[in-house]
């Protein structure tokens, strides 16, 4: 506890703000299980400083598995979970290192070590705690602005009191936010608004690449095939994101998952630029805030406050369910042409490509393959690489409906991300020993030359 500063108050803060924003009314999944462990493990690495690195991953993963939905029902539950299992691992630990009282590393179960405090922080005192830091206020040019004293703006950031009508008017004026974001409705309410999201909420928003976590977190999971698809980027500011049930982007807080290397290219062919190492005691999700330009050391600039903190607050609308999509059996023994037209009737991509100009025939492309056990391997051609691997998918698509009944989830996902060569792979993986579709290569050549 020796080593512990305002440095420390602030990711742990923010930890706790992302924890609730993401989890609050959430069932467990995936997605969110990530989002939890990360975060609790960025608190752990401060609270359990000799513990292990690995040991105190394995500590939050478990804890983020165990959580039920109560655990997740809103803000009070969130931190109440947090404080629960930080109590639990407390034990653990100083048990483990033979730590006492009089230990500095002794970690006392909601004792005087700084953090229980921070966990009993109400959304008001954490989003107050965040906007003043992202407009580089001290509480002596704060309370300048609001017209209280330096002490009183103090209280409020630790949850000792609140402001009245006017204060709050008043602080929303010197924060450059909407009145409604601080208004006392608001005082036990996450702010969900700012970590769901439709699309990136960066000032350059690009198209997506897909990355998986690493190897080293296969059992978060069903599959290789879903744990490869798990990890969005940004191509415009390279913000990572996993995707919920509902089909929101939650950010992934800094973690070991690859980062897309200059000259990687997302899935329309732009490159992706190499994101910057973060961590979370910086306003989060980055995405959504822009750094102060040419920072430096630990001189106090000023963050711009985000478009959508100016305007009232809205509730996140409900996102409708994806439409069943219905894959009609391939058009067996028909040339390129006739299989285009029929994935055309229910295939944007496909009636983009039907509606081009008509080019050459054949192309230099070809798709090995057997559709059936009795058949030899078929040679299909396609003027580019991109085309065949697009309806090679569209083959695992029908293949994975006739076998399964409703389409695979992952594989619905990876299709309509045109992510073509992992929805063949997710066909394979399913169906191992299959030879009724098997992609067996695809090679740059004309299909004379077979």
């Amino acid at each position: 506890m020796s080593r512990w500063g305002k440095q420390q108050d602030r990711l742990v803060v923010r930890a706790v703000d992302v924890l609730s924003g993401v989890l609050s009314g959430a069932v467990t999944e995936p997605a969110r299980r990530i989002v939890a462990s990360r975060a609790l493990l960025a608190i752990e690495e401060l609270v359990f400083p000799v513990h292990e690195e690995l040991v105190l991953a394995e500590n939050a993963e478990a804890a983020a598995r165990g959580a039920t939905d109560e655990d997740w029902a809103d803000d009070a539950a969130v931190r109440r979970w947090v404080d629960e299992t930080l109590a639990e691992h407390a034990s653990s630990y100083n048990e483990h290192h033979e730590l006492w009282e009089d230990d500095p590393e002794y970690v006392g179960p909601r004792g005087e070590h700084p953090v229980w405090a921070l966990l009993e922080l109400s959304s008001f005192a954490r989003r107050l705690r965040l906007l003043q830091e992202a407009a580089a206020k001290t509480a002596v040019g704060l309370g300048g602005d609001v017209g209280v004293g330096a002490h009183q703006i103090g209280h409020w950031a630790a949850g000792r009191s609140r402001p009245g009508t006017r204060e709050r008017e008043a602080l929303a004026g010197a924060l450059g936010v909407h009145p409604v974001w601080l208004d006392a409705s608001r005082d036990e309410q996450p702010d969900v608004q700012l970590f769901r999201f439709a699309s990136c909420p960066c000032a350059t928003p690009a198209a997506m690449a897909r990355l998986g976590l690493g190897r080293e977190e296969p059992d978060w999971y069903d599959s290789p095939a879903e744990q490869d698809a798990a990890v969005h980027w940004c191509g415009g500011c390279g913000q990572a994101w996993v995707k919920d049930a509902a089909g929101w982007l939650l950010p992934l807080p800094p973690g070991e998952e690859p980062t897309p290397a200059d000259g990687d290219s997302v899935d329309l062919g732009h490159p992706l630029l190499r994101s910057p190492s973060v961590t979370l005691d910086e306003p989060w999700p980055r995405a959504l805030w822009q750094p102060p330009a040419g920072k430096k050391g630990r001189a106090r600039t000023a963050y711009q406050i985000p478009e959508l903190l100016t305007r009232e607050p809205r509730a996140l609308p409900v996102r409708p369910a994806v439409a069943p999509v219905v894959v009609p059996e391939p058009v067996w023994g028909a040339g390129s042409e006739e299989r285009l037209a029929a994935n055309a009737t229910w295939c944007r991509m496909c009636r983009g490509l039907a509606g081009a100009p008509a080019g050459a025939a054949g192309g230099p492309w070809v798709l090995l393959h057997r559709s059936d056990p009795r058949r030899e391997l078929s040679t299909w051609t396609y003027p580019t690489q991109k085309d065949a691997l697009h309806h090679g998918a569209h083959l695992a698509m029908t293949y994975l409906q006739l076998d399964d009944g409703p389409l695979d989830r992952v594989a619905l996902d990876l299709f309509t991300g045109q992510a073509h060569p992992q929805v063949i792979a997710r066909f394979l993986e399913l169906h191992p020993d299959t030879a009724q579709f098997e992609v067996a290569e695809l090679v740059p050549m004309h299909a004379g030359q077979f």
